[in-house]
């Protein structure tokens, strides 16, 4: 199943072929793929990493007899001795060295994607091929336990948290505006590819003190190393196109993509509940250049920019308009990381990142330009002790700049300036091979603000049995209050959150079985008496809240032949008294229960891919004027089946694929909740509108095809 599972991997950048190669797989002795193992002939720069799913491509400018060696850390070296006069394909086993058998891997509120620890949970793969998430990172994390169904947004809320209190990092580094821009109750994506990362991890809750400013959990996105070989692709869609090229040298290699996408078609095909002026249209490009230095340093350099607009009819129910309603968006993020050994026991990590953010929106002839911006520059160091000892220290400094401003004058502009001063150690000790503690935390400066905070966090973990083990973690929680409330009253003080995490796992031929009980509680949550007040005197810390709950996750890729699946479910207990909440209730945006079945086939025989999704949502809670209680009333549970189709096949004697991505299969009408008029009728009743996905069902085909 490895071969095509590689190639699905290819549905936005596809390998070609070269005249000589060396291409295969790595594994441990259980099957089991490993990720990240050097590949490289001896004596020379010309080396590879594996992927996500243990496979490999090394194109060779070497002739003769060569020496490959494959290495991995907690591994036996592996070398063999290759005739590079054709084509090879290796099935490569590492064996663990005594060292690290049964190693006990802290996994309390983390699941890793494609890391190296025994704690990975998807890949790449995963998360591109699951069929509701149409090839959005956030969509398929959203089928992970923890995560809430918030179908009108399109973004990640987890654990009873707000969407802003998850934080994106690439390769370490902040990514300040995840998402593109969005209209309200229309559904944003991430801005990037998951196929652009060999590794995703998204953590619940407990996170490692390096990372700081969320509330509730993170996601940390990290690229690729060296590309394997030149390589080339056209994808033609239904709502647009995508193109990517790679240049590979003995030691860098440069990688671009671009892509345009416009919803016209689909808004003409399929049912839709907008009345679009001008469709949605996205237009996206990525660099991403490596450079390797030395033996062990390599420099990562990753650019993108993007360009969203659309145009509506907005209907403006609560007002009882009709309005014409704009969004244009321009978005460019940067980062350059160097990480590269200084000597046998310590390793530097460095980087800088800079992301500029613009977005202007225009109600009939009302505009306002929100221009956002952040450049940060982190150090890191870890040392490398003993083998049951690593210590990881650093900071770094973010400054970030706000200004919202209204060229009709009618307001003075809004800004928002802070510098952001972190500092971080942590300590991972290995006790034992059944016992592990991490240990730290970090400091945090704002200048705007005027805060210094100490943040302790601390996690533990207990092997209970050949394949599983217990972990527990416990952490407080800082983040500065958003934008949108710092502009009015930059007085405020930090929200906060204390994390405490039990979490149980079992891992053995390719089965997982993870179950973890948390509980959150929040202080100091930004507080007002009405939704638009503007009176900075108005607004305070004085909200609170907490969130109690049990995830539960299943995967399976053993029982049943070229078939994987996974089931999670989540139950939450949660309530908030913070913004302009007249009590303690359960906010709008949270489902008690939550589940996700995710299918995955490949039929040999026909060359096809099958994916197939199941995701279900207990009612949400909404507040009807009608009634005397507040948020007394609940939406109908939510419901969604879809699935893709990816069939292999040789189009003009190319290698290439047609993907088909069918959302809502079966069409369920799914209410996210109600708007209501802001004034009643003669008997004094309020009128509502329901809040529902644009699109009852959508469909998008995909061609895809090396060059």
């Amino acid at each position: 199943m490895k071969r095509p599972l590689i190639f699905l991997l290819s549905l936005l950048v596809l390998q070609t072929s070269a005249q000589v190669k060396i291409s295969g797989g790595i594994s441990d002795e259980q099957g089991e793929p490993i990720t990240g193992a050097n590949i490289y002939f001896e004596n020379s720069y010309l080396g590879t990493t594996s992927d996500s799913l243990g496979g490999f491509i090394l194109t060779s400018n070497l002739s003769g007899r060569q020496i490959l060696v494959v290495s991995f850390i907690g591994y036996a070296e592996y070398a063999e001795e290759l005739d590079l006069d054709k084509d090879i394909r290796l099935e490569i086993v590492l064996e663990e060295i005594a060292s690290a058998l049964d190693d006990v891997v802290i996994t309390a509120g983390t699941f890793e994607a494609g890391d190296k620890k025994k704690s990975a949970i998807l890949n790449s793969i995963d998360i591109a091929a699951t069929p509701s998430a149409q090839g959005d990172i956030y969509g398929a994390l959203a089928t992970m336990p923890g995560s809430q169904k918030v179908g009108e947004a399109g973004m990640i809320f987890v654990r009873g948290g707000e969407s802003y209190e998850t934080k994106t990092f690439m390769d370490g580094m902040l990514v300040q505006t995840p998402y593109f821009s969005n209209l309200r109750n229309i559904p944003t994506r991430g801005r990037f590819s998951p196929l652009l990362f060999t590794e995703t991890v998204f953590s619940t809750g407990g996170y490692s003190a390096e990372y700081g400013q969320a509330l509730s959990s993170i996601v940390v996105l990290n690229t690729s190393g060296l590309e394997p070989e030149d390589k080339s692709s056209i994808s033609l869609m239904t709502v647009g196109v995508n193109g990517a090229h790679v240049k590979r040298w003995e030691t860098s290699s440069l990688a671009l993509t671009g892509q345009y996408v416009n919803s016209a078609l689909n808004n003409a095909v399929f049912k839709h509940r907008i009345d679009w002026i001008r469709a949605p249209m996205i237009g996206d490009g990525t660099v991403m250049f490596r450079k390797k230095t030395g033996e062990t340093g390599l420099i990562k350099s990753f650019g993108s920019f993007s360009l969203n607009s659309m145009e509506m009819r907005y209907d403006n129910f609560e007002e009882g308009t009709l309005d014409d309603l704009t969004l244009t968006n321009n978005n460019v993020y940067f980062n350059t990381t160097y990480n590269g050994m200084m000597n046998d026991k310590w390793m530097v990590k460095a980087g800088i990142a800079c992301n500029y953010d613009l977005e202007s929106t225009e109600l009939d002839t009302v505009s306002v330009d929100t221009k956002n911006s952040s450049e940060q520059v982190k150090i890191s160091f870890v040392n490398f002790t003993t083998d049951m000892l690593k210590i990881k220290l650093g900071g770094d400094v973010i400054l970030q700049k706000y200004r919202q401003e209204f060229p009709s004058g009618s307001f003075p502009a809004l800004i928002v300036d802070n510098e952001q001063i972190s500092a971080f150690a942590e300590g991972e000790l290995s006790i034992t091979r059944k016992v592990a503690l991490r240990f730290g935390g970090r400091t945090e400066v704002s200048t705007l603000l005027n805060e210094v905070n100490l943040i302790p966090r601390i996690s533990a973990a207990y092997k209970t049995g050949e394949y599983s083990q217990l972990s527990f973690a416990y952490g407080k929680f800082h983040q500065n209050p958003g934008n949108d409330y710092l502009k009015i009253n930059p007085g405020l003080a930090s929200e906060k959150s204390d994390h405490y995490i039990l979490n149980y796992q079992y891992r053995h031929n390719q089965r997982v079985f993870r179950a973890e009980g948390y509980l959150k509680k929040y202080f100091d949550l930004v507080k007002f008496p009405a939704q638009y007040s503007t009176d900075a005197g108005e607004y305070s810390n004085n909200g609170y809240g907490y969130a109690r709950g049990i995830d539960i996750f299943w995967r399976d890729k053993k029982t049943f032949n070229n078939t994987d699946y996974w089931i999670s479910y989540s139950f939450i207990d949660t309530e908030r008294d913070y913004l302009d909440y007249p009590e303690h209730v359960v906010p709008n945006y949270v489902s008690a229960h939550n589940l996700s079945f995710v299918y995955k086939r490949f039929f040999l025989r026909i060359n096809t891919f099958f994916g197939f999704t199941y995701s279900y949502a207990s009612g949400r809670p909404y507040h009807d004027p009608n009634s005397e209680d507040f948020m007394a009333s609940a939406t109908k549970p939510y419901n969604d089946i879809s699935f893709n189709l990816t069939y292999l096949i040789q189009l003009f004697k190319k290698e290439a694929i047609i993907h088909l991505n069918f959302t809502n299969v079966l069409g369920f009408d799914n209410v996210y909740g109600y708007r209501y008029r802001n004034s009643a009728d003669e008997n004094g009743f309020y009128a509502a509108q329901a809040i529902k996905a644009p699109y009852k069902r959508l469909a998008i085909l995909l061609v895809s095809i090396q060059l």
